[in-house]
């Protein structure tokens, strides 16, 4: 179940109780609750992982009755889809990916400072790659979490290649762009549990510097 009419800004987190306003709609008031269930119920993926969030624990971590919470996704499927979308929008119309603001020129080395930052090292993507392996084993909910993937990496690889300057028309380009998406996503996982914190972002730069070295050759993307 998609979410319409939502905000386009930085995930917050759902302790934050929303300023009060007078004279709210029954609209705003919704839209405000979807919003806090679904920042919560990414919260819980994040921390206690899918096979342990249930929707008394995401009501509580919203601050919202669990008849309130129902009203909006009846089923628990309906809640983890809604809260992925919620995510994927927040990617969508965050820059560099946000179709209003333009897409910019880069070089791969500096991409992958901005896909890093952007999309794998918030804490946020852990709960991301929850919903991956959801939607392995659960096929009713998989189909909806798969479409919903399935629509934004297309999106995402597109703006990759057009702010690289190709076409995936090349097998070779599309293959280099999920090489280093791979290896964002496995780093992802790796700073998860890493007690180094800077781990993460002396193997990052490390794999720049490889990129670099390679784009020499003229046979990979510079």
């Amino acid at each position: 179940m998609a979410l319409e009419n939502q905000a386009a800004g930085p995930l917050d987190t759902p302790n934050e109780k929303p300023a009060r306003r007078t004279r709210r709609t029954q609209s705003e008031r919704s839209s405000d609750t979807r919003k806090r269930v679904c920042m919560a119920t990414l919260q819980a993926l994040t921390e206690i992982g899918y096979e342990r969030i249930s929707t008394q624990e995401i009501a509580k971590r919203a601050h919202v009755s669990r008849g309130a919470l129902t009203h909006q996704f009846p089923t628990r499927n309906e809640l983890i889809v809604a809260a992925f979308e919620y995510l994927i929008q927040s990617w969508e119309y965050d820059w560099p990916f946000d179709d209003t603001q333009g897409h910019p020129k880069m070089q791969t080395d500096e991409l992958i400072d901005v896909l890093w930052d952007k999309l794998f090292a918030p804490d946020t993507y852990m709960a991301a790659l929850e919903l991956m392996l959801a939607a392995r084993l659960d096929d009713d909910l998989g189909i909806n979490l798969r479409n919903a993937m399935s629509r934004w990496t297309t999106k995402r690889d597109n703006i990759i290649a057009e702010i690289l300057g190709v076409t995936q028309d090349c097998e070779q380009t599309r293959t280099f762009i999920q090489i280093n998406l791979c290896m964002l996503r496995g780093l992802a996982v790796h700073k998860s549990f890493d007690s180094e914190p800077d781990a993460a972002r002396k193997m990052l730069d490390q794999w720049k510097e490889i990129l670099r070295e390679l784009s020499k050759s003229g046979q990979f993307l510079r």
